[in-house]
């Protein structure tokens, strides 16, 4: 034990340098297949890309889907969108880790915007180690009861810190003079 404290002791301040895909994410996913996805995706009727990134291995997906759909429709739009994926990048090949190999994970997320709130906030995932996707809706949780029971405590403590108004100065004590 003491060589180990030793030597890591020697080695502080030195840049550990490394990359932690080595050999992993093969075939890669480029630049020119991302764009490809998202003129695939631009394709399906209604629906339009927002914002496509790849960071850290993970392939993230916005697009805007039409407000006041039934869940039918908009499930239908959800596997649209993933096809075209798919197609472009099949699952298979880019989003199916082996027990040598890492793979790439996927995130979509199906938003409708009316103004500045969404009705709609659908997320398909599929992580290298899934067998298939999940789709979960961001705006139900999926545990009412401790959504409530949160909500209930974040209500409780905003009552007891509620912060004097502009015109109720005169018992502040975060005033000094001079300032």
């Amino acid at each position: 034990i003491g060589g180990i404290i030793l030597q890591s002791s020697l080695q502080t301040g030195t840049v550990i340098t490394g990359n932690r895909f080595n050999n992993d994410l093969q075939p890669e996913i480029t630049k020119d297949l991302i764009k490809l996805s998202e003129e695939a995706i631009n394709t399906v009727s209604n629906v339009s890309v927002d914002e496509i990134n790849l960071k850290s291995a993970t392939l993230r997906i916005t697009v805007t889907i039409p407000s006041g759909l039934d869940e039918e429709t908009r499930l239908s739009l959800v596997e649209e969108v993933l096809n075209k994926v798919n197609s472009v990048l099949p699952f298979a090949e880019y989003f199916t880790a082996t027990d040598t190999k890492k793979m790439y994970d996927l995130e979509i997320n199906y938003i409708d915007k009316v103004g500045e709130t969404h009705t709609t906030y659908l997320q398909a995932i599929k992580n290298a180690n899934m067998d298939t996707w999940l789709i979960q809706d961001m705006l139900t949780p999926v545990n009412p009861e401790l959504a409530q029971e949160l909500i209930n405590k974040l209500n409780a403590k905003n009552e007891t810190t509620e912060l004097p108004t502009s015109g109720d100065t005169e018992n502040s004590d975060t005033e000094s003079e001079g300032n």
